[in-house]
């Protein structure tokens, strides 16, 4: 059973539970009204017709009226225990019952048979005060009772129209309320496995069911962020490893191509460099895997920019002054510069030159080259993923500047373009101990 129809279903029985109990309470309420009524009439005619009787010292009189009619068709009165008087036309169960209740000679009130209401009254001698007899006048109940009757059947009918229509608008507003469930369902069956940029857009929240779908749209921008994430982790993976791979490879086929007297020796060398080359591959990897999984704080650290860059074959180092130890984790930044120098010998006519300086608390590394420069139309552009140069031989992802300013961000740091002539791309990390504050 859907959540729709269990709902419609317990509105429908709390609705109809209510009327039950109204439609309870109304001809306990009507019936008690009846019967007041019927008492009230019943006591105004015993009055009446004990201001017609005389007590005598032979007995009582009743004296003739001519308004009585009323009053001789439903009046006994009781001399002792004999009936003086009687009605015409009772039946006989209900003759002795008034007879029963006459007889008593005290105020009794009660049902009797053919539809009647009895009440009996003593008639006291008002010289002595005793009890001479008694009057016992009757109500015909018929009429009130179809009264009742027909009040509770037209109660109960307007207790079905209140309850469908109950049902009608109880349905209406469900439909209402649950129409955003079955717009997000809808929608969510056509959305396929990698739909996770489309959202529900309900608006803002007014309700719970709104204030869900909100939600469910942030979830699925966390998700999809995180699928981003991935993916961007696994491009900066396969662009980290693809140049390593490439001088392993070239290393490898060296040592086999290898002859000679020397071969030996040459492969002994080979292999040296290949297992140096996998151990830095390793490194790299591991630092970009903890970056990402956040294992790694990498403004945690220190490093001497001086000592990683001289490392760094192929390129001419420039140092001014003595430089302070900046944050970042030493591989991490080793990764955030490896792609500023392989873009500069990619675009290089002959030289690639490092400028080592700092000020303002922060070190700085400029990677110059003497290539053409990065065309102004790119700017910023630059460093979005997938982005290359113009003169780009096919070779680059575009991933190589967008992953240094991530690596340096994550250090405190950043990556900017530096001024020409040629390409330049500056490195800047916050600069630890006292030069930071100067």
């Amino acid at each position: 059973m859907t959540v729709r129809r269990r709902l419609l279903l317990v509105s429908l029985l709390t609705l109809a539970l209510g009327l039950g109990a109204l439609l309870v309470v109304g001809n306990v309420l009507l019936r008690a009204g009846v019967q007041a009524q019927a008492g009230g009439v019943l006591r105004a005619r015993a009055d009446a017709q004990l201001a017609e009787l005389t007590v005598t010292p032979t007995g009582i009189r009743v004296r003739e009226n001519s308004g009585d009619e009323v009053l001789d068709r439903s009046t006994w009165v009781l001399a002792g225990n004999r009936v003086v008087e009687r009605p015409t036309g009772v039946s006989a169960r209900l003759d002795r019952t008034a007879e029963a209740m006459g007889r008593r000679r005290r105020r009794i009130e009660r049902d009797a048979p053919g539809d009647m209401r009895l009440r009996a009254a003593p008639v006291t001698d008002p010289r002595s005060g005793r009890t001479a007899g008694a009057i016992v006048v009757g109500y015909a109940m018929a009429p009130l009772e179809r009264i009742q009757h027909e009040v509770l059947v037209g109660s109960f009918f307007l207790a079905g129209l209140v309850l469908l229509a109950g049902a009608l608008a109880t349905r209406r507003a469900l439909n209402g309320a649950l129409r955003p469930v079955a717009q997000m369902t809808t929608r969510a069956e056509d959305w396929g496995a990698h739909d996770l940029d489309r959202r529900f857009d309900l608006g803002p929240a007014r309700d719970e069911l709104t204030g869900l779908a909100a939600t469910l749209d942030g979830l699925l921008a966390r998700i999809a962020a995180s699928r981003r994430h991935e993916q961007r982790f696994a491009s900066e993976v396969a662009h980290e490893l693809r140049t390593p791979i490439a001088a392993l490879r070239g290393r490898a086929e060296l040592a086999l191509a290898a002859t000679g007297d020397e071969a030996a020796h040459e492969r002994e060398v080979a292999l040296r460099a290949v297992v140096d080359d996998a151990i830095r591959v390793d490194r790299a990897i591991d630092a970009l895997m903890a970056v990402a999984r956040r294992e790694l704080d990498p403004s945690a650290g220190s490093v001497d920019l001086t000592a990683l860059v001289a490392d760094i074959d192929g390129v001419e180092v420039r140092v001014d002054g003595t430089l302070p130890a900046a944050e970042g984790e030493p591989e991490v930044v080793r990764r955030a510069l490896a792609p500023l120098i392989e873009n500069a010998r990619r675009y290089a006519r002959e030289q690639v030159v490092l400028e080592l300086s700092s000020g303002a608390g922060r070190v700085r590394i400029a990677v110059r080259d003497d290539g053409p420069g990065l065309e102004a139309a790119l700017a910023e552009r630059a460093f979005d993923p997938g982005t290359r140069g113009p003169g780009d031989s096919g070779n680059g992802a575009g991933l190589g500047l967008p992953l240094a300013r991530r690596l340096a961000r994550s250090c405190g740091g950043d990556v900017t373009r530096g001024p020409g002539p040629g390409g330049c791309f500056v490195l800047e990390l916050p600069a630890v101990g006292r030069e930071a504050i100067m």
